[in-house]
């Protein structure tokens, strides 16, 4: 019974003076239940009685009032602090939950699963809010109410009260065993719940190839089997919980029967006055009110503890990073970047990397080719830090890469990876995103460098432009140019390029390559490219081949060896040319 989870009592500062004010208004309610109890109880007893004026019987009835409207007073503002500790709750969990998933960064989030990190932010908030709201306050409730209706009795009917106290205590125990059953199934319903989650937006961010395809039917009957496994899942837990109310039930009314009879025989027999018998058959029912609270908001918890438990794995997921900002620079460092016989592999995978060594010179363009899979966007990803090394070291002018902070990094090695991503609203604020303070004016000059200019001042609101949810308003080569002019807009002195012209059209292509050769005349770039044709002129050409490097070289020094690099070149010229001729005979 009891949900005493460390996790969501962690992360419930700033909460505890709402679920104590619950608690106490609760609390006041029940007083002025018993309160209105015995007030009643002894006007019914006395009704009959030659005593009882006119007078007595309306302060009687005023004082119910009072009783009555103390209760109603308690009720309302404890749905008030309820709804006020609900939403204190849902904004306290989803900021530590979001801050914990920014500080991820690339790596932590392919090991947790985009998927894991909305359900936690969504459904799991949702379900854990009401531990605070609704659980730890009936669970202090529970604890008190049970011992003060016990003193208010057993001056009335020891026998009465003691039965009472008796049931309402073995009520936990009882719970307790439908509550591990319930648990057991909430783990399974947040397990169908993801996977439910994870295949339909899979589903809808696929749905142009199911289309294409002709598969959207196939993936619509395996949705809607998922789906009725995750409704099996609910109706489990739901005939369990009914299964426990029932026996709970069962003992309440029993318990209220017998008690009943108690009250009865006391009252024939002269030992029990007829407004203390009222009395107990008031406040009987009552006696449980706290207890049956508790086992209603407790299996309503079950499933934020179960939520709390895939938080749990996702605030562990440490974030901490190598940083060693007093290491010793190279007395002669080299001016650009260096990586240092680097080993990588992603989890659960194959060596990605397999002590590479290269260098990348500044002021230069440095080309990184290869075959799919050869290791050319790890490369990439480790140079902008999105994961940390396994062997080997990286160096910036000199400077270890642990030297500096992802933050630092970044701010000087820049990247356009190969989809770029857009958010809903305006040109000018998703360009600001690289540059928060940067003028129109300094927007208008990148977008002029990417050749968008012109279009921005086509447009009847300017940089005010909406790109629309995701840049849909958007072509795919502009998303790619507003992506390469927020890289501009961060003056990082290193641009990585990695297949930035992959999904965009000829015509795009042209002018995204023209804008790279301009770039290169002023920056640092590392390009990946899968058109060789468009990095010939490149300072430097490594190729990798299954995570080493296979050559090493310039264009013509390359083409005038036997190796992946010519064969590579020579395949796509063969390719380019049919597709030219294909183009002339149509």
């Amino acid at each position: 019974m009891l949900l005493l989870n460390k996790t969501l009592l962690r992360m419930a500062r700033g909460l505890w003076r709402w679920i104590l004010l619950i608690t106490g208004l609760k609390l006041a309610a029940l007083i002025g239940l018993t309160a209105f109890a015995r007030i009643i109880s002894s006007f019914l007893g006395n009704v009959n009685s030659p005593e009882l004026t006119a007078a007595d019987a309306g302060q009687a009835i005023l004082s119910a009032l009072l009783a009555a409207a103390a209760m109603l007073l308690s009720e309302l503002l404890t749905g008030e602090v309820e709804y006020r500790c609900t939403a204190k709750a849902r904004q306290s969990l989803r900021a530590g939950i979001f801050s914990k998933v920014l500080a991820l960064d690339v790596g932590n989030i392919e090991k947790i699963g985009p998927v894991s990190a909305i359900t936690s932010s969504v459904d799991g908030v949702e379900s854990m809010q009401v531990y605070y709201s609704k659980y730890l306050p009936g669970l202090l409730y529970s604890l008190i109410a049970p011992f003060y209706l016990f003193f208010q009795l057993q001056q009335v009917s020891f026998s009465s009260a003691i039965l009472l106290f008796a049931v309402s205590l073995l009520l936990l125990p009882v719970n307790n065993i439908f509550r591990r059953h319930i648990e057991k199934l909430k783990t399974e319903y947040w397990s169908s719940l993801e996977d439910l989650t994870g295949y339909y937006l899979e589903s809808v961010q696929g749905l142009t190839t199911l289309k294409l395809f002709g598969r959207d039917e196939n993936r619509t009957r395996v949705l809607a089997e998922k789906s009725r496994g995750f409704n099996n899942k609910i109706m489990d837990v739901m005939k369990v919980n009914f299964s426990s109310f029932l026996l709970t039930d069962g003992l309440i009314y029993g318990a209220v029967v017998v008690v009943a009879a108690i009250a009865a025989w006391q009252l024939l027999n002269g030992n029990l006055s007829l407004s203390d018998g009222l009395m107990v058959l008031l406040l009987s029912f009552g006696f449980f009110g706290s207890v049956r609270q508790l086992m209603s908001a407790t299996h309503s918890a079950l499933a934020g503890v179960s939520a709390a438990d895939k938080v749990e794995r996702l605030l562990a997921v440490d974030t901490s990073r190598p940083y060693h900002p007093d290491m010793p620079e190279e007395e002669n460092p080299y001016d650009g970047i260096r990586l240092e016989h680097v080993s990588f592999r992603y989890q659960e995978r194959n060596a990605a990397l397999k002590d590479i060594s290269l260098e990348i010179p500044k002021g230069k363009v440095t080309a990184l080719v290869g075959l799919s899979g050869s290791g050319k966007s790890t490369i990439a990803a480790l140079l902008m830090r999105f994961y940390d090394l396994e062997n080997g070291r990286i160096l910036l002018e000199g400077r270890d890469y642990t030297s500096f902070t992802p933050e630092e990094l970044r701010r000087r090695v820049i990247m356009v990876p190969q989809t770029v991503h857009l958010y809903s609203g305006t040109l000018a604020e998703n360009l600001r995103m690289a540059a928060p303070a940067a003028t129109d004016e300094e927007l208008m000059e990148v977008l002029r460098e990417v050749r968008l200019k012109e279009w921005v001042l086509s447009q009847p609101d300017g940089l005010n432009t909406s790109v629309g949810d995701a840049g849909g308003k958007l072509s795919g080569g502009q998303r790619q140019k507003i992506g390469i002019a927020r890289a501009l807009l961060c003056k990082a002195e290193y641009i990585i390029f990695d297949e930035a012209t992959s999904s965009v059209d000829m015509e795009s292509e042209r002018e995204i390559w023209s804008c790279i050769d301009e770039l290169s005349q002023t920056r640092t770039l590392i390009i990946i490219s899968h058109r060789l044709s468009t990095i010939q002129n490149a300072d430097v050409i490594y190729v990798l081949e299954n995570g080493q490097i296979a050559q090493k070289g310039i264009h013509e020094e390359l083409m005038q060896k036997t190796g992946l690099y010519r064969q590579l070149v020579e395949e796509q010229a063969k390719l380019e040319q049919i597709g030219e001729e294909e183009i002339l005979h149509a």
